[in-house]
């Protein structure tokens, strides 16, 4: 007959070793769920073409605004202002910036005259310039962002020369 401490000793060793089978099958869970998620993440080609729809959004969203003479802060969605839903602090900043400049107009309708003074760039504003053209854009003062693989104009300069590559 086993001894009360051999029983106890077996016990012991089965105990161990069931949490060490438990945490080597959490760290295959955490492996495979990593795995998982890798494969529902979109590839890098459609995270981009989604971000250039995006800016694309939202520069016809702010060109109507300027052209109703509307204000952001008016819009709401899903009982949420607008700006609420602009979560990052740049995408903030730009449309504080917008609601002052539109604040400043007057409250009635802009006619759709093209306007002779320059347009600046409030922040960097993205380019779509082909290869053959990018030694012109950045003699033009485009600046390049290898990061992004982007060219931009930056803030504070006249958007004009760079009007073929604006989207």
């Amino acid at each position: 007959m086993a001894t009360r401490e051999e029983i106890q000793a077996k016990l012991n060793a089965i105990d161990q070793r069931k949490a060490e089978a438990l945490k080597a099958l959490q760290a295959k869970r955490a492996k495979l769920k990593a795995k998982l998620a890798q494969l529902d993440r979109p590839t890098k080609s459609a995270r981009r073409l989604d971000a250039r729809r995006k800016i694309l959004l939202g520069a016809f969203v702010l060109e109507q605004l300027e052209r109703t003479g509307s204000s952001p802060e008016g819009f709401t969605f899903e009982g949420k202002r607008f700006f609420d839903w602009l979560v990052r602090p740049n995408d903030r900043t730009v449309f504080e910036t917008f609601t002052r400049d539109a604040s400043s107009t007057s409250s009635s309708v802009r006619p759709e005259i093209p306007s002779s003074a320059p347009r600046i760039a409030s922040t960097e504003t993205p380019l779509n310039v082909p290869f053959a053209d990018k030694d012109r854009a950045k003699a033009l003062g485009a600046q390049w962002h290898a990061d992004q693989k982007l060219w931009v104009v930056p803030a504070g300069r006249d958007l004009s020369p760079f009007s073929t590559w604006l989207g």
